[in-house]
């Protein structure tokens, strides 16, 4: 699994040692980590960098993100905006998004979101490597199942002005509708 793992610079020199652990943890479970150098980088290499990298570097971060089956975040302390950016834009595309934080350290700003793609995990330096590895088994069990079919002319058409009128993407409508059918299916609910 690809993996886009991504935490607070600023605190690498205090949290430098548990990231390299998450990063450590993800590689040799067998994922491919995609990072930017969290474990090596030090803010003042990211103030440096000239306009054109900085934007570079944001498309980079944005293709991994894109690319990634699963997005796992260290969160504890008092996060940078680009950490919370990258949140938005993962669970944006669907991607299902761990964000781990040590003890007593709980993302206040998250707690209040209720994304079905959105596992808050709580470790201590002593069970990072085996919470991660839980976290990541039942993330991976809620993903969703990518589902294709085909449909006339008109309802593309009508799907496309609901996305236009509501601003909702299109599959969006289409789960909500069925997500709504299997509430009121008493037949179904019974079976359960």
């Amino acid at each position: 699994m690809k993996i886009y793992f991504s935490a607070a610079i600023i605190f690498n020199e205090k949290r430098g040692k548990i990231y390299s652990q998450i990063v450590k943890t993800l590689s040799d479970s067998g994922h491919k980590v995609l990072t930017y150098g969290v474990t090596d980088s030090n803010i003042d290499d990211i103030m440096d960098q000239s306009e054109d990298k900085r934007v570079e570097h944001y498309h980079q971060v944005t293709r991994w993100i894109a690319e990634a089956d699963l997005v796992v975040v260290e969160a504890s302390f008092p996060s940078t905006l680009h950490i919370g950016h990258e949140i938005g834009l993962a669970l944006e595309k669907g991607k299902p998004v761990i964000v781990m934080y040590e003890k007593g350290f709980s993302p206040f700003f998250l707690t209040g979101n209720s994304s079905d793609k959105l596992f808050l995990v709580e470790y201590t330096n002593a069970t990072v490597s085996m919470v991660l590895k839980d976290a990541i088994e039942y993330a991976s069990e809620q993903s969703d199942t990518r589902f294709n079919f085909f449909v006339s002319p008109s309802i593309v058409n009508y799907l496309d002005w609901v996305s236009k009128k509501r601003r909702l993407p299109r599959a969006v409508y289409l789960r909500k509708l069925i997500e709504e059918e299997m509430k009121n299916n008493t037949d179904y609910n019974e079976s359960k």
